[in-house]
């Protein structure tokens, strides 16, 4: 979902309410409409755009500088595999569903996420984020260069092959 898909109206309650926290009447007050109007728009868009509020979620949660729509483009033109292993999001949950990975961690390893490939530089350079599987994301830390870790990561990405491969038989 992008920003063309919304209506202006959508767009702004999106702006305010959803990325700057502000009231739904606080929103109403300055958009110059009414409370219900800016209700149902938030509706529609929580109803209609549940993928979008997922990346608005991750951009607040990792504190992605710049503004939340350039992000938004880069994380729909990214391809969505981990950068190192080339594991892919699908492939992941399938992994999961078949109880071929093992994690203690509740909210970790279902999904990609995002990686600093050059570990001290800021979320808000967005040349330098990639999408990673959290084995390879937790493994390489600040410690190796993507370069180094691309070994690595290919060796993990074997394991997720022979383990994807039990599936396909």
């Amino acid at each position: 979902m992008k920003k063309d898909d919304l209506t202006k109206l959508q767009q702004q309650v999106f702006d305010l309410v959803l990325l700057q926290s502000m009231t739904f009447q606080g929103a109403a007050n300055q958009l110059g409409v009414e409370l219900n109007d800016v209700r149902k728009a938030d509706s529609e868009i929580r109803t209609g755009m549940r993928d979008l509020i997922k990346v608005r979620d991750l951009w607040k949660r990792k504190k992605i500088g710049g503004d939340f729509w350039s992000f938004s483009g880069w994380y729909d033109s990214q391809p969505h595999q981990c950068i190192y292993c080339g594991i892919s999001e699908a492939e992941l949950q399938l992994l999961h569903d078949h109880k071929l990975i093992e994690n203690k961690r509740i909210f970790r390893g279902k999904t990609l996420e995002i990686e600093r490939r050059k570990a001290n530089e800021a979320y808000n350079n967005l040349g330098n984020l990639s999408f990673a599987c959290y084995w390879c994301n937790n493994a390489k830390t600040d410690t190796f260069s993507e370069d180094e870790f691309k070994a690595i990561g290919k060796a993990i990405g074997e394991v997720w092959r022979k383990r994807l491969n039990q599936i396909k038989r």
